[in-house]
């Protein structure tokens, strides 16, 4: 834009200096030449204008009409300016290979790429000298994917260094046609990415940490979720939790209209366990009498350490007869438990009561303190084991 407005006022300067000196020249015959043309005006007048329109016209033509030659030998020269400055100034490597795969150009990249001096260098060597081994049948594919495509993009590959070293790199090319239509030549951009690799490597491991960390804490919040609902020395769970599912339970049943039942346990003489053999020896026993709870407990049921000695089992849709089943049934498994204290084995025992929600109680406090009631009364009658419902 800058060039086509300077050529005007080139132009234009040019013209008025010739218009200038014409006009010089015609005033100076109408003055000096007395009786050339007997001095009419009028026809100085038109000799000026006819020889500024003739001179005017012949200029603007000649400028217009310049070599040709010389134009395209200036748009020749600008072009090819432009090119070198682009492909020595990219920060990539830009080459350009027959349609055999051998090097036609190459820029100063290129030779730094592959560490090599020079770029001439690679003039007429086979492109895939530069490709491992491995790399070879792969370029080959996508030398025939660009024949047939035109164009590849963004392909990676693993290329040669002088010293033998590989490298990755990321590669882009282009088949290049002739006027008729046939593939002259291939043009090649390549571009080291190993420190993009390098931290590509760098992010994958700190998100494989990331995520060994984060199922790490999944583990602990586990963990710490089952510590906070279970009881530590029976593996029951607490009463804290026991509460939260008598809730859900007591909202289902009344919604439902079925029913559900409690039954409070309560291992016999443990003080007398622990005064006579320890606290170890206690624990056993809470332990034994846990695990066989836990046995004949359904999934849908739900086990707890309600406190000390005392157990509480949350029967899901059970009745009151099905509450004294399984009070049985655990009764028959305990009379043939043992435990072990200084080589003696030793039989428990347990008292056992039980409620049934509605029969039993309007609420879930009313349903617990009948389930208790009924605990008692059975530890009243001194008969172990003895179970009643009431």
């Amino acid at each position: 834009m800058k060039d086509a407005r300077f050529n005007q006022y080139f132009q234009k300067s040019f013209l008025l200096q010739i218009i200038t000196a014409w006009t010089v020249l015609v005033l100076a015959v109408y003055f000096i030449h007395e009786n050339w043309l007997q001095n009419n005006l009028p026809a100085f007048a038109l000799l000026w204008a006819v020889g500024i329109l003739g001179l005017q016209t012949s200029i603007r033509w000649r400028w217009n009409n310049l070599n040709d030659e010389e134009k395209d030998f200036e748009a020749r020269k600008i072009s090819n300016l432009i090119y070198h400055a682009v492909m020595n100034t990219s920060t990539d490597s830009i080459a350009v290979v027959d349609p055999f795969g051998n090097y036609i150009f190459a820029n100063k990249q290129t030779a730094v790429l592959h560490g090599y001096s020079s770029s001439e260098e690679f003039i007429g060597v086979s492109a895939f000298k530069f490709f491992s081994l491995d790399e070879v049948a792969r370029a080959i594919k996508y030398m025939e994917m660009t024949r047939a495509d035109g164009v590849i993009r963004n392909i990676e590959f693993n290329l040669l260094r002088k010293d033998g070293s590989t490298f990755p790199a990321e590669l882009s090319a282009a088949l290049v046609k002739n006027e008729l239509g046939l593939p002259v030549a291939f043009i090649a951009v390549t571009r080291d990415i190993t420190e993009r690799k390098r931290i590509t490597d760098q992010l994958r491991d700190v998100n494989e940490q990331l995520r060994k960390q984060l199922g790490e804490i999944e583990k602990l919040q586990s963990i710490l979720r089952e510590q906070a609902i279970q009881d530590p020395l029976t593996g029951l769970y607490n009463r804290r939790y026991m509460e939260e599912v008598l809730k859900q339970e007591f909202a289902r049943a009344s919604r439902e209209g079925k029913p559900f039942s409690i039954v409070m346990l309560d291992l016999d003489n443990l003080k007398t366990l622990n005064d006579t053999h320890g606290h170890v020896v206690g624990d056993e026993a809470l332990k034994l009498l846990a695990r066989q709870i836990k046995r004949l407990t359904r999934i849908e049921d739900t086990a707890c350490r309600y406190g000390g000695d005392e157990f509480l089992v949350i029967l899901h849709n059970a009745d009151e007869m099905t509450a004294q089943n399984r009070i049985e049934e655990l009764t028959k498994r305990i009379q043939e438990a043992r435990i072990t204290s200084v080589g003696e084995e030793m039989p428990i025992s347990f008292s056992a009561g039980s409620a049934t929600y509605p029969r039993n109680g309007d609420t879930v406090e009313q349903v617990i303190q009948f389930a208790d009631t009924a605990l008692y009364n059975v530890k009243a009658s001194r008969k172990k084991p003895r179970v009643t419902s009431q």
